[in-house]
């Protein structure tokens, strides 16, 4: 069998990456793998040159690249298959778009998405990772956690709009997220069943030109339910 040592190397170090719910540095790479450090940094600046790997403030997490060859696997995880009947259902009755998101180190990442017949196309898709602060998805997750659990995911001087906003959050039942181009509009809610073991959020994107207060409030009450019905079916 070939054996091509700097390829099981890189392989090793994504997969470490791809497992860790923390950005990982090159120190911890090397010192887990027993690979020198002058040979992680080599192989992490490829890596992140072709976006399998990001860097972050405090470390390096699964890039775009990896996360899409990922998404064919990701439709059999049990949550997805569990998920996707909910998400079709919900869809067609919004005739908007769909994303389940987890927590992915210090951001939401999209397991997978479903569009009602006559949506427009979803802006995001399987693979892509959300900020965990300002985004509707991020914000859903949060809600669920411990201050302690927050803090470690939140810059130090955005704990203080971060818990305020949270706070509207748990209020309503959902997060809510207008995005920077006008275009879209989304509202989010937490998937979380009683075990507490699983923290995910369902969301809902349509277009700017559908909000209204009245729209809100049937698109919030036909998510909830949905992520209610769901989480008792996890249980």
């Amino acid at each position: 069998m070939a054996d091509v040592p700097a390829l099981r190397r890189a392989v090793a170090m994504l997969r470490a990456v791809s497992l860790s719910n923390e950005p990982m540095s090159a120190g911890q790479l090397s010192r887990e793998l027993d690979i020198p450090r002058s040979t992680v940094y080599d192989i992490l600046a490829v890596l992140e040159e072709l976006n399998v790997v990001s860097k972050r403030k405090n470390g390096y997490v699964p890039g775009p690249a990896s996360t899409g060859v990922g998404a064919a696997y990701l439709r059999s995880v049990p949550l997805v298959n569990a998920a996707a009947p909910a998400m079709r259902a919900l869809a067609d009755a919004i005739d908007g778009c769909v994303h389940l998101s987890t927590l992915r180190g210090n951001e939401a990442q999209i397991l997978t998405a479903d569009r009602g017949p006559d949506a427009p196309a979803c802006p995001s898709w399987p693979g892509d990772m959300e900020p965990i602060a300002t985004s509707a998805a991020g914000q859903a997750i949060l809600s669920c956690l411990p201050k302690g659990a927050i803090a470690e995911l939140i810059d130090e001087d955005l704990m203080p709009k971060v818990l305020e906003e949270l706070r509207a959050v748990r209020l309503r039942g959902y997060a809510i997220e207008r995005c920077d181009d006008s275009s879209t509009w989304i509202i989010s809610a937490a998937l979380q069943p009683r075990s507490g073991s699983l923290v995910a959020a369902l969301s809902i994107v349509l277009p700017a030109n559908y909000w209204s207060a009245d729209n809100e409030l049937r698109v919030a009450k036909a998510l909830k339910l949905t992520v209610k019905r769901l989480s008792d079916r996890l249980n």
